[in-house]
C-alpha cells in the first residue's frame, strides 16, 4: 500500500444494526482499507439486542478483516 502512513490515518468503528464495520481513512480522507462482521439482534426480555460476547467477536472479526486488507 503505498500511501500507508500509519502516523497519518484514523480508524473508524460502526457498530451497525446489521453490520460492524471497521475503515482505515488516510490522510487525503479517503478509505485505505476496510473489513466487517455481519451480525443479527436477539429479542431478550422483550428488548432487541446484542449478546456482549458477539460484540467483542464481531469487533475482533471486523478488525482483522481491516488488517488483512492493508496488508
Amino acid at each position: 500500500m503505498s500511501n500507508f502512513v500509519p502516523e497519518k490515518t484514523a480508524l473508524g468503528i460502526e457498530f451497525g444494526s446489521t453490520r460492524i464495520k471497521a475503515v482505515l481513512i488516510g490522510p487525503e480522507h479517503t478509505p485505505l482499507a476496510q473489513g466487517d462482521y455481519t451480525w443479527e439482534n436477539q429479542l431478550h426480555n422483550g428488548i432487541w439486542t446484542y449478546p456482549l460476547e458477539q460484540v467483542w467477536q464481531g469487533l475482533q472479526s471486523a478488525y482483522a478483516a481491516l488488517a488483512a486488507d492493508v496488508q
